[in-house]
């Protein structure tokens, strides 16, 4: 907007000297502003889908390794059957989106740099088979949720990206909670089918976790790194993911002492409904994510994820007679609130207070 008066005149300026004002384009009012299916905008589909299959996957996962007669399949083979789903699932939608596979190889140097995340997520995977075997739902689910503070020191030291005030606190929010439900699980376990959870194995389960949380962060911040220095789709980024993820995995069966049962018995020995259940979930779980970044953004991937642990904690107390108590509730909500302030969607204790 520009006005020019003539010095010294009071009169009213010519018209070629009055005020200009540029009218902003409209445009068109039937223009969606997001994707929709059957009219409803798809982000608010992927996100209560995200929210459930994270706590009915913990609860699967538990349910398969602790139930009588379910114990008798080889994870290894079950975390490279969820990868095959994977890449099942990205070559049918790379064919229906681009016609053609030839993107996710013709620069084989950059497709070698997907390796490393993928034996990260392939090793978090395998621990994660048994550490929910140790350890409630709520516990598992709380403990996991570290790797939002593994994430902010790699994605300092590895990206030099800076965290401001806020984010920290809520990191520290987050590991307030993470304490707090680890305590009280300390006090008090869930029943198991055949033996309690001892205190050596439920410590045991609390390492893995974590070391499993330790494994996502890593691979998540090396990920976006190189997402970020060669434009590819999200699709074919997963399909190498998942091919590297298969090799690995046969390479570390190779390497264990499970092979030999493996022949003898079959690949597939000990699988039932349940099983393929819990690999399909799981596998659906990592497509989905990268669908919710698509569709909605990482802020409402997170806060999905915080409202999956409410989900989980009834499904304990009704599947595995999880006891909650004020402890755990307390623990929980710090969790929540954490994520909230570290997506930017709540202000911390201390800005409250300022204000």
């Amino acid at each position: 907007m520009t006005a020019v008066i003539r010095a010294g005149s009071p009169k009213q300026a010519p018209l070629e000297e009055t005020i200009q004002i540029e009218q902003p384009v409209e445009k068109p009012a039937d223009t969606p502003a997001h994707p929709r299916i059957w009219g409803i905008e798809i982000r608010f589909l992927v996100l209560p889908l995200l929210t459930a299959q994270n706590a009915s996957a913990v609860l699967l996962m538990r349910a398969v390794r602790s139930l009588p007669g379910q114990t008798d399949f080889s994870t290894q083979t079950a975390v490279i059957m969820q990868e095959v789903f994977k890449v099942i699932a990205c070559i049918v939608i790379m064919m229906s989106t681009e016609g053609t596979l030839a993107q996710a190889w013709d620069k084989p140097r950059e497709a070698l740099k997907t390796s490393i995340p993928a034996m990260l997520y392939f090793f978090q995977n395998n621990v994660q088979y048994v550490a929910v075997s140790l350890l409630d739902a709520t516990t598992y689910t709380v403990s996991y949720q570290s790797k939002t503070f593994w994430s902010a020191f790699l994605t300092l030291l590895i990206l030099g990206r800076k965290l401001p005030c806020s984010k920290w606190t809520a990191i520290t929010l987050l590991s307030g909670g993470i304490i707090l439900v680890n305590l009280a699980g300390n006090n008090k376990t869930e029943a198991r089918a055949e033996n309690e959870v001892s205190a050596s194995e439920r410590i045991m389960g609390l390492m893995l976790i974590n070391a499993a949380a330790i494994a996502s962060s890593l691979a998540g911040v090396y990920f976006e790194k190189i997402l970020k220095e060669v434009k590819v789709t999200l699709w074919t980024r997963n399909l190498q993911l998942a091919f590297y993820s298969i090799i690995t995995g046969f390479i570390t069966l190779q390497l264990s002492t499970k092979d030999k049962l493996i022949i003898e018995k079959g690949f597939f020995y000990g699988y039932t409904p349940a099983t393929w259940i819990c690999i399909a979930a799981n596998a659906f779980g990592g497509l989905l994510c990268g669908a919710v970044i698509k569709y909605a953004d990482a802020v409402s991937k997170d806060v999905s994820i915080g409202a999956s642990i409410v989900l989980s904690t009834m499904g304990s107390v009704i599947f595995f007679e999880y006891a909650v108590t004020l402890q755990v509730i307390i623990g929980i909500c710090f969790v929540i609130y954490s994520v909230f302030i570290y997506s930017g969607n709540a202000r911390s204790p201390f800005e409250a207070c300022m204000n």
